[in-house]
């Protein structure tokens, strides 16, 4: 699975809206794009599906702007992400095991079903607050440092 463009810049554009509005103004679409370098026009697009999945709200007009649909500690990263590009899922086999006629028994199906909730755990596990928060960063590199330590010791 590969993250694309779109997504990387939802989550982006998430970060800016929480960063400017501090959860109790809006901010201008110009604004955020500044703030990310993200185009206005490719922002446009991005916020329709945040605004179906209830995680921004918008206002036109004076006084308008965006601003998140709930507190940034209760939208989980795969919420954005989900809302960005649909399922986060390496197969469709994995959630519609009706497609595939060898569903019920592919040795590989169980693999990715293990990939898609790891995934999916990882993408749950952390808050749009975790991200802003510059000690969660560290603690990420930690962990990845302990990992690292442990792949060099086993190679």
């Amino acid at each position: 699975m590969k993250l694309g463009t779109r997504a990387k810049y939802t989550l982006r554009l998430m970060m800016a809206i929480s960063r400017l509005t501090d959860g109790k103004h809006r901010v201008s679409l110009g604004d955020v794009a500044q703030h990310c370098g993200i185009s206005r026009r490719y922002l446009d697009q991005l916020v329709v599906s945040l605004k179906n999945a209830d995680l921004l709200r918008g206002r036109s007009g004076r006084g308008g702007g965006y601003s998140l649909g709930r507190p940034a500690d209760e939208i989980r990263v795969g919420e954005i992400i989900e809302a960005a590009i649909g399922s986060t899922s390496i197969s469709e086999c994995v959630s519609k095991p009706d497609i595939c006629m060898q569903s019920d028994f592919c040795q590989c199906r169980m693999l990715w079903k293990l990939i898609d909730r790891r995934v999916t755990d990882v993408l749950n596990e952390y808050s749009l607050a975790d991200l802003l928060d510059h000690g969660w960063t560290d603690r990420v590199k930690a962990e990845l440092g302990h990992h690292l330590n442990e792949e060099l010791a086993h190679a």
